[in-house]
């Protein structure tokens, strides 16, 4: 269960669609980014982009408008939303609790993913975990503790 459980973590923010960028004869292309809109206090609704392989720590640039994010800490929660159970969830703080700790921070929050269970662990490369149907819906929210600057 402990392998699922890291995979579910590390796979939940990476379940939205990828942006890739294409190379420049100057250099090698950016990383892809995850697309997300998010819910945070203060702010309302925002889309922000935020890095697919920095494991929720990369800074998350707001779409079309000036500013970004940076991550403090986050739980991220995975639930059977056809059966009302939650399979998974865990939490996560920057540099075990001290990261931008000394900086007001704000909440956000948001659906990472929201598909077929078929869907969400097969892409994993996982198995169904026991009692999870193919056609459960599964949902991966993510709550996190934000620094904005803008």
């Amino acid at each position: 269960m402990k392998r699922i459980a890291i995979a579910l973590l590390a796979g939940a923010v990476g379940a939205t669609a990828l942006l890739s960028g294409t190379a420049a004869a100057s250099g090698p292309a950016p990383p892809p980014k995850d697309i997300f809109e998010v819910e945070c206090e203060g702010l309302g609704s925002v889309i922000i982009a935020a890095p697919a392989s920095e494991g929720g720590h990369g800074v998350a640039q707001i779409v079309g408008e000036k500013g970004h994010g940076i991550p403090v800490s986050s739980t991220v929660t995975v639930t059977d939303v056809t059966k009302g159970t939650v399979l998974f969830s865990q939490p996560d703080a920057k540099g075990g609790g001290q990261g931008n700790h000394n900086q007001t921070s704000t909440t956000c929050s948001g659906t990472d993913a929201e598909v077929p269970a078929s869907t969400f662990f097969g892409e994993r490369g996982l198995e169904l975990p026991e009692g999870i149907l193919p056609g459960d819906i599964i949902r991966a929210f993510t709550e996190s503790q934000v620094v904005i600057k803008q």
